[in-house]
């Protein structure tokens, strides 16, 4: 049995992982340690895990950052990317340390498994004075980010005939990190202030490189390929979605026996206040198509502005491990996670996403023709209608999809990262 801290940001995208990970450990027997955000104490405490609340500006409430006034103002983009990253990763930081340093004083016999946006190890691992963990193992939920030759973040760069690949990444990879300065100086300033004395590396690839070893939530295939990744960046899969055994299907769910194809669509379990972005498009694009319709809102279903047209059901919660085996598409704003767990389920995806990490997920999508990028994060009813029906007869979509889902199937994420970091 091992001591683990396991660490993340009170965001949801970023802590589900973790949750199941440390579900996951706790059933093999380690003693879990779960540091968060306070509105996250009950879902930690039932699955049987101990909790230590962050405090002060690392907890904070992620509902509540599409309501930011400041944040609203800003394009999608460089700008709102470095707001985010800054108030909700970066500004965290000396709270997540000193809670850090207050459980490894108390026992500092423990291994810590940190969601990558969780930055309160580094500080004594660029020099600090502090305590380090045993060993500190890296999860990333999001699709990375890490420089290379060979691709940037979004993919390899368009070139034309006699061009320079490599060249052209690399250059590309410089602008988005000067796009990203911001970030930067704010990270340095706050690390100075705690007494680091190394530099921290470009925060994109920092986060998986500072930590001992780094585990990506993905696959070859599924990820852009670089050939100069560091030996301690691994892909080892996808955690299972978490199932519910409360759960009961509603009276419908019979109707999903496999006599139309099943089209699957979600906003997610964040930015799922607006439906007027993806669901209600869906609904009254799908309307005349012979599909049956299933929203999957992540939230307790309210009233929509448009009506559900009767191949259509709206739901608040669905198990996406009983319902993604009956889909035949997933039309989804592009969480990382959810459209892994699809592909891993032979489903292809079509992707509507334009904020935090979703243009690249709908980029890797597009780019392995595991299904379509609509470019927008607010479709037409129309777009959402012909994307569909192009999935649904696309044989080599399909096809890819299926080799990816073999793929997934091979690989085991609990015990990779287990080994990871008792290794």
């Amino acid at each position: 049995m091992a001591k683990i801290i396991i660490a993340a940001p009170p965001v949801t995208g970023e802590l589900s992982p973790l949750l199941e990970l440390g579900r996951g450990l706790s059933g093999r027997g380690h003693q879990i340690t779960v540091v968060t955000g306070s509105r996250f104490r009950a879902d930690v405490e039932n699955a049987g895990l101990g909790f230590v609340p962050v405090t002060s500006a690392a907890d904070f409430d992620d509902r509540l950052i599409g309501e930011d006034k400041e944040r609203a103002k800003l394009a999608p983009g460089p700008d709102m990317l470095n707001y985010d990253w800054i108030h909700s990763f970066v500004n965290p930081l000396p709270d997540q340390h000193a809670v850090l340093q207050r459980l490894l004083e108390q026992d500092p016999d423990q291994y810590l498994i940190s969601n990558v946006l969780w930055l309160g190890a580094f500080p004594a691992a660029l020099g600090a004075p502090g305590l380090r963990p045993r060993r500190w193992v890296g999860v990333t939920a999001v699709p990375l980010a890490l420089s290379s030759d060979d691709t940037t973040f979004f993919g390899p760069v368009p070139v034309g005939p006699g061009e320079d690949q490599k060249a052209a990444n690399r250059a590309a990879n410089a602008q988005f990190a000067m796009a990203m300065q911001p970030t930067q100086d704010r990270l340095a300033e706050v690390l100075r202030a705690l007494g680091a004395i190394e530099d921290c590396p470009v925060f994109v690839d920092g986060v998986c490189t500072v930590p001992d070893v780094t585990a990506a939530l993905t696959v070859p295939g599924f990820e852009f390929e670089r050939g100069d990744a560091p030996g301690s960046v691994r892909l080892v899969g996808i955690l299972p979605a978490r199932s519910d055994p409360g759960w009961r299907p509603p009276d419908w769910w019979g109707g999903l026996d496999g006599s139309r194809p099943v089209v699957v669509v979600t906003q997610g379990t964040l930015a799922n206040r607006d439906l007027s972005h993806l669901v209600e498009p869906a609904l009254a694009g799908l309307a005349g198509l012979d599909v049956t319709v299933v929203a999957a809102l992540g939230r307790d279903a309210g009233p929509l502005s448009v009506p559900v047209p009767p191949n259509a059901h709206v739901a608040g919660f669905i198990p996406f491990d009983k319902l993604l085996p009956k889909a035949s598409v997933l039309i989804t704003n592009g969480g990382l996670g959810g459209t892994q767990q699809a592909i891993a389920a032979g489903v292809p995806v079509i992707v509507a996403g334009l904020t935090e990490d979703k243009p690249a997920v709908a980029a890797r999508v597009a780019h392995h023709g595991l299904g379509i990028d609509l470019h927008t994060g607010t479709p037409s009813p129309e777009a959402v209608a012909a994307a569909t029906e192009t999935v649904l007869k696309d044989t080599g979509m399909h096809a890819n999809v299926n080799r990816l889902a073999r793929v997934y199937a091979a690989h085991d994420a609990l015990s990779q990262i287990e080994r990871l970091t008792l290794s």
